[in-house]
């Protein structure tokens, strides 16, 4: 063997030797970062980021309890507790990004990555934190700065939060029906009456603000000693002039969205509030609970568009009795919403609340028009029986003989006419059940008589006997040419009704006549009228940019005309009415539902109508006939 081979031996023995040993630096087992420190313990030293992970769970809690530190615990939870006091329960979301260590295993640093759900878009930031290996266990070394990078001992953060003005629901003029006023709130300042005489101004006030004495009573005992308890929040104009001839009793201003009256199409517009636990959750910090958001209606679809951004800071401030000049760490500036323009009339509207209000204060009923040239909903107003559910716009009923114009056009398919002789007998047998028409349908209109004719005096036989030659298929696909029976999002609360007869002959009957497996809303019998009035397809639209586009079948010149044939033929029938002086074309419907004490029906009265501007649909759930009762609501409306 040479001297070279012995040598060459030799150095790979020493090489060896020294990787066994860990002397060539590179090679550590450690490794190293870009600033020369080492990205993993050194041998024999424990690792560190569990502490830095306990650190990190720790600060959203705002307790260090449970986590090894370099100082008294209680000390650190203090100074964590006073940095986010002014914060609002804002804490951020804490994870470890890295940890680095010294080369003699004594020291290391966590990187900790923060994201504060603050704004539109979270606040992000890192900061550092040093930690300390203590007789074989790593111990984090406690400051301010390991909440943000820039605090101190005399430093704290500060979180501020501004609403921009919310933006309005306009008309179809472009004038406001909602946007932001002034509100008042009616209540007792118990800090400025003696707490013996909380109870007594309690029941005084209640007085004169007509509410229940016993529970604003109990309101007021349960508050602190400084409250200021609100009885009732109203108008500038509903203040009574007594309220602070009450010891204690005091105004106070607040801002909400209000629309002209209480009840102006609330079912539609909706409402605001403050945001639920859930929508703040969601929101990723878009929300915070001092915020005003939409809760129902158009203000809750709408309500990112119209509530804007909100302005948020967070601010390094002094702590408490030290003076300090703010800086700004975070800034999302405010930009205010942008507003969302209706179709309502805002005349209309009203009118046809006040003439629900004055016929029917107690019953379900409403009333739906729609501008017969562009499909506009002008008007969906509810009586107050209703509340705030929207039964103009979603409400689903059977809308009886109303539907005999959707039958009409899939009959008119089939080759009939309006002149085109129909058979109306008395009544119908199918198998077990026998269909009737309504109870005084007069004898001189039985018969082979025209379409326009069965329509005009509701002749059930002759519809009900087309189960035989109308599919289930077919009807629907008349009821989608006329607006119906599909369902479309329109951009606000809305239902198109459904047709969906069962298999069973007696069903099909049934539908034909506007019953069994039908439902529809005011809404769309109202697009029912103003399809046969306009010759089109119409799916009505109340947002402007919120149109929804039909997927039926588009109607014909001739079947339009037939069909406006046949909704004349009603309004002729009696030329000297006030219908006749207001409406081109109609059809009454009686839907029955359910029975009183087992012998009385009880009917849902419809009344579809339309001239050459508007299309109506008037519906009172509880009625005793459409020409009765639903036809007298239209005249009201436009007299």
């Amino acid at each position: 063997m040479g001297a070279n081979s012995i040598f060459t031996r030799a150095a790979r023995m020493l090489v060896t030797a020294a990787l066994a040993l860990g002397l060539f630096v590179g090679c550590s087992p450690a490794g190293k970062g870009p600033d020369g420190t080492l990205t993993a313990p050194p041998n024999g030293v424990p690792d560190a980021m569990p502490v830095a992970a306990q650190v990190a769970e720790a600060i959203p809690k705002l307790s260090l309890a449970d986590v090894p530190l370099t100082t008294s615990v209680e000390d650190a939870t203090k100074d964590l507790q006073t940095i986010f006091a002014g914060m609002d329960d804002l804490v951020p979301a804490v994870t470890v990004a890295g940890v680095t260590y010294e080369a003699d295993g004594k020291t290391a640093t966590a990187t900790l990555a923060h994201s504060l759900p603050v704004g539109e878009q979270p606040w992000t930031f890192e900061s550092k934190l040093p930690l300390s290996n203590v007789d074989g266990a790593w111990q984090a070394v406690w400051s301010a700065s390991v909440v943000h990078p820039q605090l101190t001992s005399e430093t704290r953060l500060r979180h501020r939060r501004t609403q921009p003005r919310r933006s309005a629901i306009n008309d179809c003029a472009g004038q406001a029906l909602v946007e932001e006023r002034n509100l008042y709130q009616l209540g007792l300042d118990k800090s400025k009456v003696d707490q013996a005489r909380w109870a007594e101004a309690a029941k005084q006030l209640a007085g004169v603000l007509g509410i229940d004495a016993a529970e604003f009573v109990a309101k007021v005992n349960a508050g602190g000693p400084k409250q200021f308890v609100v009885g009732k929040t109203v108008r500038q104009e509903e203040i009574p002039p007594a309220v602070t001839n009450v010891p204690g009793g005091a105004v106070t201003e607040v801002k909400s969205m209000l629309a002209p009256s209480d009840t102006f199409a609330v079912g539609l517009l909706g409402k605001v509030g403050a945001p639920s636990a859930e929508q703040i959750a969601e929101s990723g910090g878009a929300l915070a609970t001092s915020d005003l958001v939409g809760v129902s209606g158009l203000q809750q679809r709408y309500d990112k568009q119209l509530r804007g951004v909100a302005g948020v800071q967070i601010d390094q401030v002094g702590r408490q009795g030290i003076e300090f000049k703010e800086v700004a760490l975070f800034t999302q500036e405010p930009s205010i919403g942008a507003p969302i323009d209706l179709s309502l009339d805002r005349q209309l509207q009203e009118k046809a609340e006040s003439v629900l209000a004055s016929s029917h204060p107690s019953d379900v009923a409403a009333l739906v028009v729609i501008d017969v040239k562009d499909g506009g909903v002008l008007a969906a107003a509810n009586s107050p029986a209703v509340g705030e559910y929207p039964q103009a716009t979603y409400g689903s009923f059977a809308p009886g003989s109303t539907f005999k114009v959707v039958t009409s056009l899939a009959m008119i398919r089939k080759g009939t006419t309006a002149d085109s002789a129909v058979e109306c007998s008395d009544s119908l047998t199918i198998g077990d059940y026998t269909m009737h028409n309504y109870p005084g349908y007069p004898a001189d209109h039985l018969g082979s008589i025209p379409l326009k004719e069965a329509a005009a005096y509701s002749c059930n036989t002759a519809f009900g006997r087309n189960y035989q030659t109308i599919s289930r298929d077919e009807l629907k696909a008349a009821a989608g040419s006329l607006g119906v029976g599909t369902d479309y999002d329109a951009g606000f609360t809305s239902n198109f009704g459904t047709v969906e007869p069962n298999s069973s002959q007696v069903d099909q009957a049934a539908s034909m006549i506007g019953q069994g497996g039908i439902r529809m809303s005011p809404l769309g019998m109202a697009s029912v009228a103003a399809s046969v009035a306009s010759g089109r397809t119409v799916v009505p639209w109340l947002v402007k940019g919120q149109q929804a586009t039909s997927t039926a079948s588009p109607l014909t010149d001739s079947e339009t005309s037939n069909l406006q044939e046949v909704m004349k033929a009603v309004v002729q029938k009696d030329p000297n009415s006030g219908l006749a002086k207001i409406m081109t074309g109609a059809k009454t419907g009686t839907a029955e539902f359910g029975q009183s004490a087992g012998t009385t029906d009880t009917a849902h009265a419809w009344m579809i109508a339309w001239n050459d501007k508007y299309a109506v649909a008037a519906f009172v759930e509880k009625g005793d006939s459409g020409s009765g009762t639903a036809q007298p609501l239209i005249e009201q409306l436009f007299s």
